[in-house]
């Protein structure tokens, strides 16, 4: 049961109530509409790299389910394993996200990304040669883009953990990304 109650859709100011009925039905988005002007421009931060990314979607979705490994939530891994299964990542790739580097399941710019975001997410401030390394492949909006991801998946698995959202009890179909660009005017 999450730490607080889920808010009342009926009392949350129009802007965020009017948000929350075009989501996803996730628990996360119903917990987030209570978090007053932070609901509406996060789920803008958020579709501005799902759905107008500089990263290309399964190194995207990687990334993210890498800090998701590396924080250690089961929320976040979920809804980002059945993210990656709706836009056609194989499922040796999403069980690879979570284990040792460098995989044979990745691309060179994959695992050169990855091994960058293992040390970002240990020490901050990553190691020279493995921003290096990623920036070669991923270039100057992309390393940009990854360092967001990388630091916006870190707080949302703490928001998802300390507030101890809870799996749906029903599976929403497709990978909800159409819906989240539709209701932010793509």
């Amino acid at each position: 049961m999450a730490k607080l109650p889920y808010p009342d859709p009926a009392a949350l100011p129009k802007e965020n109530r009017k948000l929350l009925e075009t989501l996803p039905p996730l628990n996360i988005f119903h917990m987030l509409s209570g978090a007053g002007a932070s609901f509406p421009a996060f789920m803008a931060l958020i579709n501005a790299y799902l759905n107008h990314g500089a990263l290309e979607a399964e190194l995207r979705e990687l990334a993210i389910l890498r800090v998701g490994h590396l924080q250690k939530s089961p929320y976040e891994l979920h809804q980002h394993e059945r993210v990656s299964r709706t836009i056609g990542m194989s499922a040796e790739r999403i069980a690879a996200a979570g284990g040792p580097l460098p995989s044979p399941h990745f691309s060179a710019a994959e695992n050169a990304a990855l091994a960058f975001i293992d040390d970002q997410v240990a020490k901050v401030k990553a190691d020279g040669a493995l921003f290096d390394a990623a920036h070669e492949h991923v270039g100057d909006a992309g390393m940009q883009e990854l360092i967001l991801i990388v630091g916006i998946y870190m707080l949302v698995c703490r928001y998802l953990e300390t507030m101890e959202i809870e799996l749906e009890e029903t599976e929403i179909e497709g990978s909800g990304l159409e819906e989240i660009g539709a209701t932010m005017g793509r």
